[in-house]
């Protein structure tokens, strides 16, 4: 990871404070293939953090170069059941086989969001957030987009794929990852 670099960690209270500085970076993060995100999904990030930073749990890791938001990643303990309700928890309950939403409930982690601003990425910050969120879980998961960087990324470091599905016409992959 770049010098100059500083990872620390954050709960929802501190993250809120900064909610302009993430909706800058989802913004940048996700206006870039495969993503394309429409106009629509980017101005609804505010309400989904918003919803997000409630959840019971919720923690995360933000890395900081100066004053410049430049990674973040946050998440909740899964509950013991799989969420529904949402279109993706939807989409991704139909999705999986008993065997695999077995392992998206406790004790597992729920990665919601990962982001790396685009003139930081392939710089380790990401793999970094990554490590350091999940590491004091016995199991962990998180979707995204199977074309993303990320994605090989994930795969290299041990996750498994475990389902595709589609949410409001954005394919995605499902990859879990086992203490």
């Amino acid at each position: 990871m770049h010098r100059g670099i500083r990872v620390r960690s954050t709960d929802a209270i501190q993250l809120g404070r900064h909610a302009t500085r993430l909706d800058t970076l989802y913004r940048r993060c996700f206006t870039e293939p495969p993503w394309l995100a429409s106009a629509q999904r980017l101005a609804g990030f505010p309400a989904r953090l918003t919803a997000h930073l409630g959840r019971s749990g919720f923690a995360g890791l933000v890395a900081e170069a100066g004053d410049q938001l430049v990674g973040a990643v946050y998440g909740w303990p899964a509950g013991p059941y799989l969420a529904t309700g949402s279109t993706f928890d939807d989409a991704l309950a139909e999705a999986v086989t008993p065997e695999v939403a077995a392992r998206l409930v406790a004790p597992a982690l729920i990665v919601a969001e990962l982001m790396v601003d685009p003139g930081h990425q392939r710089a380790g910050i990401g793999r970094e957030l990554l490590a350091r969120f999940v590491a004091d879980w016995p199991s962990a998961w998180l979707c995204t987009h199977p074309d993303a960087p990320a994605a090989r990324l994930y795969r290299h470091d041990g996750w498994r794929a475990e389902a595709n599905f589609e949410v409001e016409e954005y394919p995605m992959v499902l990859f879990t990852r086992q203490a």
